[in-house]
């Protein structure tokens, strides 16, 4: 017992000693100092100023603030975070000094650096410059009863406190030239969540979304002398595809905005949210149009394929010296910017003893702010049939650089190669099976030249007479049994309608798969009351029809106790049931809907019914 006690105690000691020496053992770092303001504020208007360091200082010095009034600070806070991987302490720490200004006039200043003393070293942050604007002339009383929404309570929302807006980076560009269309919200109250949009089709263009992050980040902008919280909704690169003037239709999103009904404040009214109500906005932006001129006559160079951007160009050979029918792979690699995915694959100029497949095309593009970029790869599978020194010729092509107005030539190399005789050339009759990198590009060789027959053909008399031969009095009989087959399988046909139970049978699922898509049609809608009834619809349904019970005889009770009888089991006639409540609570209870909610109930009904046919 004494030895186990030894040892845990010596385990013990290891782990302090351990922990003491990691936490005395800092990681070298750099000693960072930074500043932090709002880009925009309003005249009046009160916002933090924030110095962030990452070891502890003294003697913190602010410069002069023109056009800012000091109101509080500076208040400190810390934060500490230490993490230990593979025995190894690193901790890490963040002093905030936070100070609350007030801008006082109009225009555009520039906080100086601020000044802080760390081990003995003076380290200066970095400047700041903040735009002062006019505003609404009411943000002393916004900040007062707590915020910019509240003072909206008692009027409606106006047009231009919450609105879209479509940015393109360019009005003006060539066909096949690319162009960034960003779509933001600006607004000045509260928006909780959104609605039933409409996105527009793009005539005229072809699309590439940009990925966007799920949550909306907003920040502030100043737009006609107002300050907004501006956050970007979606991102898509443009290609035109034809001169002349194309209009980008408006965007329409609806908006919830989560209003104060009063200015009265009360702690039981925050906590029941009773003093708010949701107001639905329908925001549209305005149209947008964008001139596409031509490309250039002048400077074209002959058999242009359209490519837009700044290409560059690279070829090469797998193999100089190969033997006859041998395979031989040509690349071509393009690499750059621009219309990509429209890149044709060029034109092999070889000599008439090869033989070339189609190429095959590599792409990998990505799209971005800046446009789309990447490489675009062919591949081409070459077969030399007879022996000899070769040349092939250096490939050709071109592109329209949008940045500089004018055509560029690009060429590859030429290269020289040595086919070896091998032991099928010249052997026109033998069949020789080629296979390039795939399966489906097997060619047999050999067998497309048809030569002279030698051997004794069939010949036949001139004129001989139809009548009385085997395909006469086969056109006779064939015509008589398929009509026999016929007039029996209609009888069965008819003979199964009659079964109005076993029609309706067989007719419940496709009854029950109409329902459930006029379900997810009004789910992406976001029309839950249509939703939930197309559900309750579809579950109700498909028990009368499969079992023959009347529509208007079906409750929660006897589906319960029909279904027992049919043998289903419980966990599966409880999922049935489950359905069937929810649907009818969320009948009584729409706002309480959810996209999410939605989605889970439609995927658990197709999940039941499906067990549920299986199980009858």
């Amino acid at each position: 017992m004494c030895e186990i006690k030894n040892k845990a105690m010596r385990s013990l000691i290891v782990i302090l000693l351990l922990f003491f020496i990691g936490g005395n053992y800092l990681q070298a770092q750099d000693v960072s100092f930074t500043a932090s303001a709002p880009g925009v504020v309003e005249v009046g208007e009160q916002f933090r100023l924030s110095f962030s360091l990452n070891k502890q200082g003294e003697e913190l010095q602010l410069p002069t603030l023109k056009g800012f009034e000091l109101l509080a600070g500076p208040s400190m806070s810390t934060s500490m975070s230490t993490t230990i991987i593979n025995g190894k302490v690193t901790t890490n720490s963040e002093f905030i000094y936070t100070y609350v200004l007030q801008a006082t006039e109009e225009g555009e200043y520039t906080i100086e650096p601020a000044t802080i003393t760390v081990d003995g070293k003076q380290l200066k942050s970095n400047s700041l410059t903040i735009k002062v604007v006019k505003g609404s002339g009411n943000v002393q009383q916004n900040q007062q009863s707590g915020g910019r929404s509240e003072t909206q309570a008692a009027t409606s929302i106006k047009n231009d406190d919450i609105f879209l807006r479509l940015e393109v980076s360019r009005g003006s560009l060539y066909v096949g030239e690319s162009l960034v269309a960003t779509l933001k919200i600006y607004t000045r109250v509260g928006v909780s969540q959104f609605g039933r949009s409409k996105f527009p089709p793009f005539d005229g263009f072809l699309a590439e979304e940009v990925k966007t992050p799920q949550n909306i980040e907003f920040r502030r902008e100043e737009y006609n002398g107002q300050v907004y919280d501006v956050g970007v909704l979606q991102q898509t690169i443009l290609f035109p595809q034809h001169a002349g003037t194309l209009t980008i239709a408006p965007f329409e999103l609806e908006c919830i905005v989560r209003q104060r009904l009063s200015r009265s404040r009360s702690f039981f009214d925050d906590f029941f949210d009773s003093n708010y109500r949701n107001v639905r906005v329908m925001t549209k932006s305005k149209p947008v149009n964008i001139t596409v001129k031509n490309l250039p006559e002048q400077g074209k160079p002959l058999g242009f394929s359209g490519a837009v951007g700044n290409l560059t160009m690279s070829t090469s050979i797998s193999a100089d010296t190969l033997n006859t029918n041998d395979a031989l792979t040509y690349k071509v690699i393009f690499k750059g910017t621009g219309n990509l995915k429209l890149i044709e694959a060029p034109k092999l100029n070889l000599p008439p003893d090869f033989e070339v497949y189609d190429p095959k095309a590599t792409k990998d593009i990505q799209t971005t702010t800046k446009g789309t970029g990447g490489t675009v790869t062919f591949e081409y599978l070459i077969i030399p049939r007879f022996g000899g020194d070769y040349t092939i010729p250096a490939v050709e092509t071109s592109f329209f650089n949008p940045s500089t107005g004018t055509y560029k030539q690009l060429k590859g190399q030429e290269y020289k190669i040595h086919v070896k005789k091998g032991k099928n050339d010249g052997n026109a009759t033998g069949a020789t099976a080629i296979q390039s990198f795939k399966k489906e590009n097997v060619k047999m060789l050999g067998e497309d030249i048809r030569y002279i027959r030698t051997d004794a053909a069939r010949l036949r008399e001139k004129g001989v007479h139809y009548y009385g031969t085997s395909a006469y009095w086969l056109s006779f009989l064939v015509p008589f049994v398929l009509f026999v087959v016929g007039m029996y399988l209609n009888r069965q046909r008819i003979r199964a309608n009659a079964d109005l139970v076993r029609v309706k049978s067989k007719a419940a699922n496709k009854m029950a798969q109409k329902r459930l898509r006029a379900a997810a049609t009004a789910m992406r809608n976001s029309n839950s009351e249509s939703f939930y009834e197309e559900i309750l619809k579809a579950m109700l349904g498909y028990v009368s029809y499969k079992l023959n019970i009347a529509a208007s005889e079906l409750n929660r009770d006897n589906i319960n106790g029909i279904l027992q009888q049919r043998g289903i089991n419980d966990d599966l006639i409880q999922s049935f049931i489950a359905v069937l409540d929810t649907c009818e609570y969320a009948r009584y209870a729409p706002d309480s809907s959810k996209n999410e909610e939605m989605d889970k109930l439609y995927r658990s009904s197709l999940e039941v019914i499906t067990k549920l046919d299986k199980a009858i």
